[in-house]
């Protein structure tokens, strides 16, 4: 049995070797030098080519080698007897906390103001931010703990009306035009579905707060975009920090790059660290190989 990766366009050297330290016995084919098809079972892929699956006649399952699953879940290549899993462990999330925490602060205290002032002049921060998390999976509750070190107030959102130990947490319409409207700096991680696409829009800038923090880590269809342009000009919000795009990478003349008020940074909020990443493609593998349901299964019908 054997285990493909397929990345074509990501460095993943790294990622080969520490599967093979591992497991110094791992069959590992790299795409696209995929052996004897019928030796995969697993495969480990992101963003794979058209049509990659079709013709992996003894395939189980495949892996999203990162939290997101949506470039897999619709692919007509993949049957619906196919298991789909995701790499989401602690360090994912603990580095996506890392980047919430540091572009919340900034705001908040108004680094980004007095970084470069050549007169000393220091500002009053901004009162002690009430934070709303878009999704209160792995990577929210993850980032929900972080921000409770601070001794902020966290609230929650969810489409699945899922209680959250961590967080008080609502779903719904009204429970999300509730949220937005009492958070200070309101912050996407959901997952991208049919459901969740445009979710950032016009009716939910109208509800946050004036001069509030909007922060995007989801997916770049979460966010209209023409509707973003619109709500800065009205303070609601009053930031917009964008680290994910529907188009990447975003183009030099898109008027997001030199918009002074929103902050854009290279899809680089939360990295798939090539250690973790190893641990735990190999153990759904091995899971798979033992007839086992892996770790970080995702529903396909819910899209995560």
């Amino acid at each position: 049995m054997a285990l493909l990766l397929i990345a074509p366009d990501r460095d993943t050297s790294d990622l080969e070797r520490r599967l093979r330290s591992l497991d110094d016995g791992l069959d590992l084919r790299c795409w696209p030098d995929v052996g004897r098809v019928t030796d995969i079972v697993f495969a480990l892929a992101w963003k794979p080519p058209e049509d990659a699956f079709a013709n992996l006649p003894a395939l189980r399952a495949v892996g999203s080698l990162g939290a997101g699953v949506d470039h897999l879940v619709d692919r007509p290549d993949l049957p619906d007897d196919i298991l789909l899993t995701r790499l989401a462990g602690p360090r994912l999330a603990a580095d996506l906390a890392a980047y919430l925490v540091a572009m919340t602060v900034d705001w908040w205290k108004r680094l980004d103001e007095q970084r470069h002032c050549r007169e000393w002049r220091p500002l009053e921060p901004r009162p002690t931010p009430r934070i709303g998390l878009l999704g209160t999976g792995t990577m929210g509750r993850a980032a929900a703990q972080a921000f409770r070190t601070l001794g902020l107030e966290v609230s929650g959102w969810n489409r699945s009306g899922t209680a959250c130990d961590s967080m008080a947490t609502s779903s719904g319409d009204d429970g999300l035009a509730r949220l937005a409207g009492r958070s200070d700096a309101l912050i996407n991680v959901l997952p991208l579905t049919a459901a969740t696409t445009g979710l950032l829009d016009r009716a939910l800038f109208e509800r946050m707060p004036s001069d509030s923090l909007l922060v995007n880590v989801g997916r770049g269809d979460h966010l209209v975009e023409a509707d973003l342009l619109a709500a800065l000009d009205d303070q609601r919000p009053g930031r917009a920090v964008l680290d994910v795009f529907a188009e990447e990478p975003l183009a030099a003349d898109h008027p997001f790059r030199d918009h002074p008020r929103i902050v854009v940074t290279p899809h680089i909020a939360g990295r798939t660290d090539p250690a973790e990443a190893a641990r735990l493609a190999l153990g759904q593998y091995r899971s798979i190989r033992r007839g086992e349901a892996p770790a970080g299964r995702v529903d396909r019908t819910r899209g995560y």
